[in-house]
């Protein structure tokens, strides 16, 4: 997604490099920062910090949690921290898995925000939470969401009700979290905030007050993620057989979300446990006592609950559809339940949800990690169908679900179909056949598949068709109950019209004419040109399977137009003019990308040389010769390891990125898979941790956590395909206990952090040829049994 991207309306408008000037802007903020000593580095305990329990009930002492008392080891920190290229961007509130309500802290630092840092709302660097907001990216590198910011306060004047005015200090001492739970101490008005999630759509809040002074809550609807986002907010207090409601909108026109023209509104609803004493409005700055409503860009409404010592519990629904519905919605995942009682159903939730894969190993920095990891592909995608399975479509219409579906939005397809949805597919076959289904019923809604949905939006971030490659990827898995017609349609249309409604291929014309997208054509040509390649295979080899065997034959010919901008003589993919002259950069490595037109997408020349997922061994083909292709391979890694910083995108192999994180089990094709299995260990090892910044980049929706699982249980999902990488896990043991009934029992034996190297594996009765064919199917992994790793200090055959 996009650091520094604003508003860009292109079709990379989420790309990390933007626009030089955003990459020049951004490190002029950082010596401005640095001087005003802004920019800190935090320092992460290796520790967590352990809290007294709390006590039972609404009169309990209001104290923090015990952390340690959720079962499984999940850091909700990992990901708020790092900084520059390697901020996290995972919000570390509360949620239920795929929920839609996202209920989370968004902070300041001495109410200051700096854009890259807070593309989730919360980082760990900041020192002032702002509010908490009920909607959140998760892990994108782009600002957007964060509707409707509620926030207790001691104090109401027109100072407070302005932007950042009820913000509060906080310090990470007085701060604890845990899946579906999140408290800190607001140290400013005195009052321990509480968060939990009690559905889909579903969030509340407890608040409880200490010592003197007034108990005021805000809602301000105007609240965004991203700074003076929301264009048009409303609130309305509402007196319903003597019970206080509070419900209203927020029309949030985001970086992503304003991409319809209009923006996104998010409409809540509200419970409160306490009746207040009183209760207004304000407006631009002007508050109305016993004011009931109010509309427009600097409007909220605030709740009196008295004075001294107090709690109270606020239950908040969320609609993208309507207040109505929000109601709905909170009948739906409500049912009167107090705030312990919430809490443990969501906790019991993800300790479910978790608790398909148990793993042990002696490490705990290692379960830690690989759990937290698990933790973040359980976030997203968001459920986007409401309480009836009613949604609003890409057309801005109501729809309805087949009944058992639910359709799910904010996907971050360029990203998410590498790992992401692979890994769902093997665990949550049901959640990764309905967002097949959700793209095709927005090709139905919206006249085309998109390429990075957000809400009911056609965002047009990033560049391909991925799409494709998930719904492909579904398909060969058996994941087959879909309408598979329309979805090849839409894949087929998509590839061969260039004047689609949204989303169109850029590049198009010229990329059917000369079998390449011109470097005078668009910026990102060599990207646009590799990423059709492999969306054009994908569509060929679902042709191939429907037995369309025209399309099929034209389409697996178009893949091989990655061949067309290759040179020979650089080794390298590189721009091509429209009169056939490559134009290959000076030095492969150079990150030219930052601060100029450079022919490729968020990466360099090196690290989009080993982009032909569809076709490695016809990537193979294109090198001098095998061991040249080695050669290059083990240098891209070998320099990696010099730059330990993610404060900047690594010229080498850049683990916080997209592009190239396959490229590390490329070595499975040449007979190296020793390679593969170093280098992987080395990877889980210094590039993820279970600290703040214990992501090496921005998650995007869970594909680097997602690559995290897969490489730490020794395997690696090839994309539209049925086969899986054999690598070297990081793991002493793991059950995986499949939706089908089956559990797959995967055993390392001999493990040590020095034993890195596979000896032998057995796959059930098959031993694996870790030369030759390091490689495993789907219909082998899914009827379970037991994978069985013995490892060793040496290569195989060494």
């Amino acid at each position: 997604a996009s650091l520094f991207s604003g508003n860009i309306q292109t079709a990379s408008a989420c790309s990390l490099a933007a626009m030089a000037a955003h990459t020049l802007a951004a490190l002029a903020m950082i010596g401005y920062y640095c001087a005003l000593g802004l920019v800190v580095v935090a320092s992460y305990p290796r520790e967590g910090t352990t809290w007294s329990s709390a006590t039972q009930g609404e009169g309990r002492k209001p104290v923090l949690r015990d952390p340690s008392s959720f079962p499984y080891p999940v850091n909700v920190f990992v990901g708020t921290g790092g900084d520059g290229f390697g901020v996290g961007s995972t919000p570390p509130g509360v949620q239920v898995p795929f929920g839609m309500m996202r209920l989370s802290p968004d902070t300041l630092f001495d109410d200051v925000e700096i854009e890259w840092r807070h593309f989730g709302g919360y980082y760990y660097g900041d020192n002032e939470i702002g509010c908490f907001s009920h909607t959140h990216m998760v892990g994108a590198g782009v600002e957007d969401y964060g509707h409707i910011g509620v926030m207790p306060t001691r104090a109401l004047n027109a100072d407070v009700v302005k932007s950042n005015g009820y913000r509060s200090r906080f310090s990470h001492e007085e701060e604890t979290a845990y899946p579906g739970y999140y408290g800190v101490l607001l140290a400013t008005p005195n009052v321990l905030a509480e968060l939990t999630a009690a559905g889909v759509y579903t969030g509340v809040h407890r608040y409880s007050f200490q010592g003197p002074g007034n108990n005021y809550v805000i809602f301000d609807p105007t609240h965004s993620v991203q700074k003076n986002a929301v264009t048009n907010a409303s609130v309305s207090f509402q007196d319903t057989n003597g019970v206080l409601t509070l419900s209203g909108w927020g029309l949030l026109k985001g970086s992503l979300t304003g991409h319809n023209g209009v923006g996104v509104p998010v409409y809540f609803v509200t419970h409160f446990s306490l009746a207040p004493t009183s209760f207004g409005t304000w407006n631009d700055g002007v508050i109305t006592v016993g004011g009931t409503t109010a509309t427009g860009q600097s409007v909220g409404a605030y709740l009196d609950f008295g004075a001294g010592d107090a709690t109270v519990t606020i239950i908040v629904a969320i609609s993208f559809i309507s207040v109505d519905q929000a109601w709905r919605n909170l009948a739906n995942d409500w049912r009167g339940e107090d705030f312990e009682q919430v809490l443990a159903q969501a906790q019991a939730t993800w300790v479910q949800t978790l608790g398909q894969v148990e793993v042990s190993s002696s490490s705990q920095e290692t379960m830690a990690t690989f759990y937290t990891s698990l933790y973040h592909v359980f976030c997203p995608p968001t459920q986007f169908s409401e309480a009836g399975g009613v949604y609003i479509g890409m057309d801005n219409s109501i729809h309805v679900t087949k009944p058992g579906m639910n359709y799910y939005s904010d996907l971050s397809l360029w990203d998410i179909h590498r790992t992401h949805t692979p890994l769902l597919t093997f665990l949550r076959p049901d959640v990764a056949l309905d967002i097949v289904r959700s793209l095709v019923a927005m090709y139905h809604d919206g006249g085309a598949l998109p390429r990075w949905p957000i809400a009911n939006v056609y965002s047009g971030c990033m560049i391909g068709n991925h799409g494709y490659e998930v719904i492909l990827d579904a398909y060969v898995k058996d994941l087959q109950n879909f309408d598979v017609s329309s979805a090849y349609a839409a894949m087929r249309e998509e590839a061969t019209n260039p004047n689609l409604p949204h989303d169109s291929r850029s590049c198009l014309e010229e990329y059917l004419v000369l079998g390449y997208c011109p470097m005078e054509k668009d910026s990102n040509s060599v990207s646009l040109t590799l990423s059709y390649a492999f969306d054009d295979w994908a569509v060929g080899t679902l042709a191939s399977l429907l037995n369309l065997t025209q399309d099929a034959s034209m389409f697996l010919t178009r893949s091989n137009n990655y061949r067309n901008v290759w040179s020979p003589s650089h080794q390298l993919a590189c721009p091509r003019s429209n009169t056939s002259a490559f134009h290959c950069p000076l030095d492969p490595y150079l990150n030219e990308w930052l601060f100029k037109a450079s022919g490729y997408t968020e990466g360099n020349a090196a690290q989009w040389r080993w982009f032909v997922p569809h076709d490695v061994r016809g990537l193979l083909s294109l090198f001098d010769s095998q061991s040249s292709f080695i050669a290059l391979l083990q240098e891209f890694f070998d320099k990696s390891k010099d730059q330990a910083s993610n404060f900047l995108p690594n010229p080498y192999y850049w683990a916080g990125n997209e592009p190239d994180i396959l490229a590390v089990h490329l070595f499975n094709y040449v007979g190296r898979s020793d390679l593969t299995q170093k280098y992987a260990r080395w990877l889980v090892a210094n590039k993820y941790s279970s600290q703040p910044d214990g992501l090496p980049g921005n998650d995007d929706y869970g594909t680097m956590s997602a690559w995290y699982v897969w490489v730490a249980l020794g395997l690696y999902p090839l994309t539209g395909t049925t086969t899986y990488f054999v690598g070297s896990p990081s793991l002493q043991e793991a059950k995986l206990q499949l939706l089908n009934g089956n559990v797959l029992h995967i055993t390392s034996l001999n493990f040590s952090i020095d034993n890195v190297y596979l000896a032998k594996a057995v796959l059930n009765t098959r031993e694996i040829d870790l030369r030759e064919n390091p490689f495993v199917e789907h219909s082998e992994l899914s009827i379970g049994g037991n994978l069985t790793f013995w490892l060793s200090d040496t290569p195989f055959g060494a």
